[in-house]
């Protein structure tokens, strides 16, 4: 026999906006759940009165009642289905036609591919695990160790600020999904992340062109971050990592929810 369980394991869900679809969909915002259950047993006999025979009747029976709050998987595990049953496009792999015919802004999807964190995230974590051994052989001097971390960490708060980036590349690895992720709606940290093969449901918010530049960070924003007044007057650079790219077509795309 086959078991299986319409079971969610989320790294990302924004319980907000699941409210606010569902209030759309029936009206209210649905928070507690209650449910009755009645049993009744009959009892049935003859009793005499007079001269006739009449019937009786007694009736008795337990009630249990549940009651619970309504949690935010479960809600949306209800508004999937809603949006299943109006057609929810579920895709893993695009080609030229279908991208053209499907992504449009406004326009709700499940995608399923494997999710990479910025060039930066990674560049910081390399750092903080490298950093202690590249010293203690006195690999480096501690001050570029410092430095590189230092800047790394600056833009890991900005992007906290603004959204965490991240992207969504669909199986045939041609088509890029970015996603700015609400830290107030992580289910599991950055670093819990295992795998490459994950689903989201995400709305079309700007489609990128074939050819097209998108830069990740704002690149002004990223330059008064990390470079001070008298660098910026000597137009220096940032390295690669600090002012990544993504080529389309791609979409950025407003999260919903992550999960496997």
């Amino acid at each position: 026999m086959k078991l299986k369980m319409p079971f969610r394991d989320f790294y990302y869900l924004d319980s907000e906006y699941v409210d606010n679809l569902l209030g759309i969909v029936e009206g209210f915002i649905q928070e507690e759940y209650s449910e009755v259950k009645r049993e009744e047993r009959t009892n049935q006999g003859k009793g005499k009165f007079a001269l006739a025979d009449i019937g009786r009747e007694s009736r008795k029976g337990e009630e249990t009642v549940r009651t619970g709050r309504v949690s935010a998987e479960l809600k949306y595990n209800k508004l999937f289905d809603y949006l299943v049953d109006k057609g929810l496009e579920q895709i893993d792999a695009f080609d030229e036609t279908l991208w053209d015919m499907i992504l449009d802004e406004e326009e709700i999807l499940e995608l399923r591919g494997a999710l990479h964190f910025t060039q930066i995230y990674n560049l910081e974590k390399t750092t903080q695990y490298l950093g202690g051994f590249m010293r203690g052989l006195d690999m480096v001097q501690d001050s570029e160790i410092d430095m590189v971390a230092g800047q790394a960490s600056k833009i890991r708060h900005l992007q906290e600020k603004n959204g965490i980036p991240i992207r969504l590349v669909t199986s045939d690895g041609q088509y890029t999904f970015i996603a700015y992720l609400n830290e107030r709606y992580l289910q599991k940290q950055q670093n819990e992340i295992m795998g490459n093969d994950y689903k989201m449901l995400c709305k079309v918010e700007r489609v990128i062109e074939r050819g097209e530049d998108y830069n990740i960070f704002d690149p002004k924003e990223i330059e008064h971050t990390i470079l001070n007044r008298e660098q910026r007057r000597q137009n220096k650079k940032l390295p690669d990592e600090f002012m990544e790219k993504v080529k389309g077509p791609a979409a950025v795309v407003l999260p919903i929810a992550i999960y496997r």
